[in-house]
């Protein structure tokens, strides 16, 4: 697997309003798009947050290379009014809950300047899904914008509710993330040759880390893509202690429009099977 792209090893992209990428990258970008698209090719690159499990016990620092941002699993600090989500009936499963202040935080001292915060600047986001994954419409999952302080809460009490996955505190590092041959957004840039893109998409997949969870940013994996939509957190199957037979991953969705408004009850559900 590629080096983790930090800082330090980032160049600034020529197109404007693109996010920085390593040297390296950019050099073969030139070498098979060309100089006239390589810009073009820039612009498409996308600032995500890589989100890392932290060994043994959270660190207590507060910097960007320590500070906790959330966990993967565990209970929900569900507030007062809240209910728990549901979806045919069963309860859902818990795969994340994140800190908003302290993943902008992360993503302003980590990473360059190359576009604002996206996400809420607080509270809380709690990543929900049908753990049995039976819904291929990507209706299987519920995304909520809490306030922060409530303490967790228990699943309600239901016939085939499985216990919490375990909770893994995770911390966040900037990184770029690039699209992939399945995305048009790439194609749309090689309408005549087809095999640029291609043979591009995977220069750049091996040139670019694939964190085993990523917030924002392209898609990591050959699962659907929602029509209109962007990932919003990718998590794959290894680093949870969760039976979900042979699935992979599983990825949660949003529009631009959503994102842009700070909407979170339309996000699609997307998953893997190997």
């Amino acid at each position: 697997m590629a080096e983790l792209v930090t800082t330090e090893t980032l160049v600034t992209a020529p197109a404007e309003g693109a996010p920085p990428i390593p040297g390296d990258v950019a050099e073969l970008i030139r070498a098979r798009a060309g100089e006239q698209l390589a810009p073009l090719v820039h612009r498409l690159f996308r600032p995500s947050l890589v989100l890392d499990p932290v060994p043994g016990e959270p660190p207590a620092a507060s910097g960007p290379d320590g500070a906790v941002v959330g966990r993967l699993g565990g209970l929900p600090a569900l507030p007062t009014g809240t209910d728990w989500p549901e979806f045919a009936g069963r309860p859902m499963q818990l795969l994340a809950q994140l800190d908003c202040a302290a993943l902008a935080a992360a993503f302003r001292s980590t990473g360059p300047d190359a576009g604002g915060w996206p996400l809420p600047a607080d509270g809380l986001l709690l990543f929900f899904h049908d753990e049995w994954l039976s819904d291929f419409s990507g209706r299987g999952c519920r995304v909520l914008h809490i306030p922060a302080g409530a303490p967790p809460r228990p699943a309600p009490a239901a016939d085939g509710v499985t216990p919490a996955v375990p909770a893994v505190p995770v911390r966040a590092t900037w990184a770029v993330s690039a699209p992939s041959y399945q995305d048009r957004e790439l194609e749309r840039l090689f309408p005549d040759d087809f095999l640029v893109a291609l043979d591009l998409a995977q220069d750049l997949a091996e040139g670019l880390p694939r964190p085993a969870v990523r917030l924002l940013g392209w898609c990591d994996t050959d699962t659907g893509r929602p029509e209109g939509h962007r990932p919003l957190l990718q998590i794959e199957s290894g680093v949870l202690a969760a039976e979900w037979g042979e699935c992979v991953n599983v990825s949660f969705w949003i529009s631009d429009e959503d994102l842009a408004a700070g909407r979170f009850d339309r996000v699609r559900h997307g998953f893997e099977v190997a």
